[in-house]
């Protein structure tokens, strides 16, 4: 096939629309100037009772940093948002944790231009672990993700500044398996008892506290998958219960992080049991020397003292480095995998 310095018919339009995408791109980039969040109430899906959830977004006025739980929030309330249709990443925060556990990494992509969501997981969040170690949780986390995700783009405000062809997914921990079951992973929990029959693995968290998935509603199985995802960044998950059979229905790419020391995972051995048995190998890092807490989001100095086992790493981990250079990658990665079809080359 020949080939001129002339474009066809075919790639004028096309020539037009990409750098029509690129002006509208670069005009939203410069108008974002801060970080706006907002707090939603919601309806848990698996029992009925309240959800909490907050939405981080790129917003037009500047925002400034304020004390929230552990950490440093990064985002302003309600400030007024960029315009414009954003992609939508969805956070799961760890067993216990909080939806303000990844904020940092949240505000990051919020003035990249995405919309930002996470929430508390009834049953399995800070104050609240009534339904812990149940299928409750171990099923019902997804089925309150898609609560949150449909929540959000019913929402009169927040609706129309989401792309719901752009929907990505981001979990730790026990939001790292949560968002795999989203992708289409499907667990079985008859494995743990073997696990932690193993030498090795006897003193795992999830051998000593759990040893067995109490089953309370296995109906809930069979709404854990969320198609509108489209990708996954994955962080120390969670992975014994998963399996080349388990995994063969994740088609989603997914971005997979490991910390080298994780004290609750077994090192890196869960993560690595994901990487091995996705059906297409994921982008794969190991942080050297890194516990498992390494990626929730850097502690206030005065909270490291109250908490050190979550917020101090060991020596030689720099905490903020790595998470500067998570929410770049995170963005690269998203940036990627959730672009448009138009944008795509």
């Amino acid at each position: 096939m020949k080939t001129s310095g002339r474009l066809s018919g075919t790639a004028l339009p096309r020539a037009f629309a990409l750098a029509a995408l690129l002006v509208a791109a670069s005009a939203s980039a410069s108008a974002i100037r801060g970080v706006g969040y907002r707090e939603l109430a919601l309806k848990d899906p698996v029992n009925g009772g309240p959800l909490r959830g907050v939405v981080l977004y790129p917003a037009t006025q500047p925002s400034k940093p304020i004390p929230m739980d552990l950490l440093q929030l990064d985002a302003s309330k309600d400030l007024p948002p960029v315009s414009g249709r954003h992609p939508l990443v969805l956070i799961s925060h760890g067993h216990m944790g909080t939806r303000w556990g990844h904020s940092d990494l949240a505000s990051a992509l919020a003035r990249k231009g995405y919309v930002v969501a996470s929430l508390d997981h009834a049953g399995n969040t800070h104050g609240d672990g009534a339904r812990s170690g149940t299928d409750e949780v171990f099923l019902g986390r997804a089925w309150q993700v898609r609560t949150l995700l449909d929540s959000v783009l019913a929402d009169a405000t927040l609706g129309p500044l989401v792309d719901p062809a752009r929907v990505g997914a981001m979990g730790f921990s026990m939001g790292g398996y949560t968002v795999l079951l989203l992708g289409g992973a499907s667990p079985d929990f008859g494995k743990l008892g073997p696990y932690c029959e193993e030498a090795a693995h006897a003193k795992s968290v999830l051998c000593t506290e759990m040893k067995v998935v109490r089953a309370v509603r296995p109906e809930l199985r069979g709404g854990t998958h969320e198609p509108r995802i489209r990708s996954l960044f994955v962080m120390a998950p969670v992975g014994v219960f998963f399996d080349g059979a388990g995994l063969k229905d994740v088609k989603v790419p997914v971005r997979l992080y490991s910390a080298e020391q994780d004290e609750v995972l077994d090192g890196a051995a869960q993560a690595i049991r994901v990487r091995d048995a996705l059906p297409q190998p994921p982008e794969y890092t190991q942080v050297p020397k890194a516990g498992h807490f390494v990626f929730l989001a850097p502690c206030r100095p005065e909270m490291a003292k109250h908490t050190p086992e979550i917020c101090v790493d060991p020596p030689g981990v720099d905490r903020v480095k790595l998470h500067r250079q998570l929410g770049q990658d995170a963005e690269r990665f998203f940036s990627r995998t959730l672009a448009s079809p138009a944008k795509a080359p």
